[in-house]
C-alpha cells in the first residue's frame, strides 16, 4: 500500500508539472479564462442590453462551464495521454511497475483538479456572487466526469497527436453542444440529456439562485447518469486500450 501511495503521488507530481510546462495544456486552461472575460466586456454593452443583465450572466455561466470541460478535458487528458503514448512514456512507466490504473488514476484527478481551477478563475471573472463559488466549482467537477474518462479513452486509442486531434472533436461537440440550445428549434430538449447538458442546467439554476429546489432533481439525475455510464464503459474499455502498440 505504501509502495502505490508514492508511485501514484509521483505520478501526480509529474502531471501537475505537465500542465505548468507544456505549452498546448497550459493554453487550454487560459482559453476559456481568456474568452470569459472576453465576452463579459465585449458584450456588456450589446448583447447585455439586448438580453438584460440577468441574460448575459446566465449565459456567461453557461459557457463558463461548456467551455472550462471540453477544452481541458480534450487537451490536459486527451492530448497529453496520447503524447506519453507517442514518446513511449506509457510503456516505460509501465516497465517501471507503474500499473496503467495508477496512471489513469493520475491524469483524471489532475485534469479535474485543472478543471476546477479553470472553473473558479472563469466564476470569478465573469462576477458572480462569491457565495455561490463552492457549489459552481463542485458542479464543474461532478459534470465533467464523462468527458474526463472518455478522453482518457480516446487517449488510449489515439496512436499520436495528430491521431488525438481528430478524437478530440467527440468530445469538443459533446460538450459544447448545449451552447447552440436555444439556437436550433427543438434542440434544448435534447440538449438537456446530453453528457453536459444536465451539468449546464444546473449552473443556471445556481445563477437564478434556485439551485436547491426541486427543479434541480432532473438536471442532477442526468448528470449522474452519464457519470455511471461512462465508468461502467471505461471498465470495461480501458484494459484493451491500454496495451502499447
Amino acid at each position: 500500500m505504501e509502495a502505490t501511495l508514492r508511485k501514484t503521488g509521483a505520478l501526480l507530481g509529474k502531471d501537475l508539472k505537465d500542465v505548468a510546462r507544456n505549452p498546448t495544456m497550459l493554453v487550454c486552461c487560459l482559453l476559456p479564462v481568456g474568452f470569459m472575460l472576453f465576452y463579459r466586456y465585449a458584450f456588456g454593452d450589446t448583447v447585455g442590453g439586448e438580453m438584460g443583465a440577468e441574460g448575459l450572466s446566465l449565459m456567461l455561466v453557461s459557457w463558463s462551464l461548456l467551455f472550462t470541460t471540453t477544452m481541458v478535458a480534450s487537451m490536459a487528458t486527451l492530448t497529453a495521454l496520447a503524447e506519453e503514448k507517442e514518446k513511449h512514456t506509457l510503456r516505460t512507466l509501465m516497465l517501471a511497475n507503474v500499473s496503467a490504473e495508477q496512471v489513469l488514476a493520475s491524469r483524471g484527478l489532475v485534469t479535474l483538479a485543472a478543471i476546477a481551477v479553470v472553473d473558479a478563475a472563469c466564476y470569478l471573472v465573469i462576477g458572480q456572487p462569491l457565495g455561490g463559488l463552492p457549489a459552481f466549482v463542485a458542479i464543474g467537477i461532478v459534470g465533467s466526469v464523462p468527458l474526463v474518462l472518455l478522453s482518457l479513452l480516446l487517449g488510449l486509442a489515439a496512436r499520436d497527436q495528430m491521431s488525438a486531434g481528430v478524437l478530440s472533436m467527440p468530445v469538443l461537440i459533446l460538450g459544447i453542444a448545449p451552447m447552440f440550445a436555444q439556437m436550433v428549434d427543438g434542440f434544448s430538449e435534447v440538449a438537456a440529456y446530453l453528457p453536459t447538458g444536465g451539468m449546464n442546467e444546473l449552473g443556471l439554476l445556481l445563477a437564478q439562485g434556485n439551485l436547491f429546489t426541486p427543479d434541480a432533481l432532473v438536471p442532477l439525475a442526468v448528470t449522474l447518469a452519464w457519470v455511471a455510464v461512462a465508468a461502467v464503459a471505461f471498465a470495461l474499455l480501458y484494459r484493451r486500450l491500454t496495451r502499447d502498440n
